[in-house]
């Protein structure tokens, strides 16, 4: 099966050997990474495969269902980021040069003590498929969040003004990142499901980049206030 390839909602809940309705209670809680497309709900099998994989290292099978479903984990972003991880103005580039300047900040923290292996690692996530999940945004990381270093959760946030070619799979620029350092891979999981929620088709990527830091980190946690309680 190809990593591209869109599956439909009963394809999904067949693929994770759930009931549908346990998967449109995941969407609705904003548990699962998924679009709406003519109104029908499509999922990308890469992207499953890497919330599920992630997932099944500390989910018991047979428990899958009900921990998918559970609100614990939940934790606000503003607990993660700040101004001083967010990069502004960023110039259209390569993947790699894109991802140098997101490690930047994290180097500068002293969060990132190797950034070229941390490079190398995203680099190698990349090219398995790229992380642009379309709509403008983007959200790479690492595909086994224990590789992360420790010492607690940060997520970067980069904002390119004129959008950058990041192989989305909607064929469309990227205009806001979100680089995301976590060893823990419940919160990993929890936050990429929220990010993919908070920019569900609202226009919210090309709004952030017209902002200075302060102004582009409030109305994102706007954004998540706004998110149905799970």
């Amino acid at each position: 099966m190809h990593d591209q390839q869109l599956l439909t909602l009963s394809e999904v809940a067949e693929y994770l050997r759930v009931a549908e309705k346990t998967v449109l209670r995941m969407i609705a809680r904003n548990e699962i990474p998924c679009v709406k497309v003519a109104n029908q709900w499509r999922f990308i099998k890469s992207v499953i495969d890497d919330w599920l994989l992630a997932r099944m290292n500390v989910v018991p099978q047979n428990d899958l269902a009900a921990v998918l479903s559970s609100p614990e984990g939940i934790i606000p972003l503003r607990r993660l980021i700040n101004e001083n991880l967010v990069v502004p103005n960023m110039r259209p580039a390569p993947k790699e040069e894109i991802l140098r300047q997101l490690i930047q900040p994290l180097v500068e923290l002293e969060i990132v003590t190797d950034p070229e292996d941390f490079l190398h690692k995203l680099m190698l996530r990349e090219k398995m498929t790229s992380t642009a999940l379309g709509r403008g945004i983007a959200i790479p990381h690492l595909r086994h969040p224990r590789e992360n270093p420790g010492g607690g959760a940060h997520l970067v946030m980069g904002l390119c003004p004129e959008g950058t070619d990041f192989k989305s799979h909607d064929g469309g620029k990227t205009h806001v990142f979100f680089l995301l350092v976590s060893d823990s891979e419940t919160l990993h999981l929890r936050v990429l499901a929220k990010l993919n929620a908070i920019f569900h088709g609202n226009g919210l990527s090309l709004k952030l980049c017209q902002m200075q830091p302060k102004e582009a980190l409030e109305e994102l946690f706007k954004a998540e206030s706004s998110l149905p309680s799970p």
